[in-house]
């Protein structure tokens, strides 16, 4: 049985006393653009050949068969890649740092920190009008001697 005082990380990397503050995430609206493209392309897949009757034309050849469904499977694999690149994109605020976790694919992932300590200008922009109408912007977030860490595609940036 595992000791109860014994320390248990949240997150890969956290220290041992600090405690997550805040876990954000890139607006909904940059998961579910892309997703409701994918779907419409689905659904225009499925409705256009059936309502002209080349369903029986597209099954009658291996080859057109292999193509339908492999345009279909692309376009599911695409909203799965979209919906997983978004997830695990993500910012962690913690007592001591700012975590920047930019997932740049499957594979791939750059992980940018900053010290809470050496905080010293915070600034946020909502450009455009998604990005006003949907409450979404940045947060630039600058320290000295360490550069700075942009929070792109948050929610409500003025509240935060």
């Amino acid at each position: 049985m595992a000791n109860p005082e014994e320390f248990v990380p949240e997150f890969i990397g956290q220290r041992e006393g600090e405690k997550i503050e805040l876990v954000l995430f890139h607006h909904w609206y940059f998961v579910a653009l892309p997703i409701i493209q994918a779907i419409t392309i689905i659904l225009l897949s499925l409705i256009i050949p059936i309502s002209l009757h080349w369903m029986k034309w597209i099954f009658s050849y291996g080859l057109t068969t292999l193509l339908y469904y492999t345009w279909l499977v692309f376009w599911i694999g695409f909203m799965l890649y979209r919906y997983i690149n978004w997830y695990r994109d993500r910012f962690i605020i913690t007592s001591e740092r700012i975590i920047d976790v930019d997932q740049r694919g499957l594979f791939s992932r750059k992980v940018s920190e900053l010290e809470l300590d050496k905080v010293q200008n915070i600034t946020h922009a909502v450009t455009g009008i998604a990005a006003t109408m949907f409450n979404f912007g940045t947060i630039v977030v600058q320290s000295a001697g360490a550069g700075e860490i942009a929070l792109k595609q948050v929610g409500d940036p003025a509240g935060l």
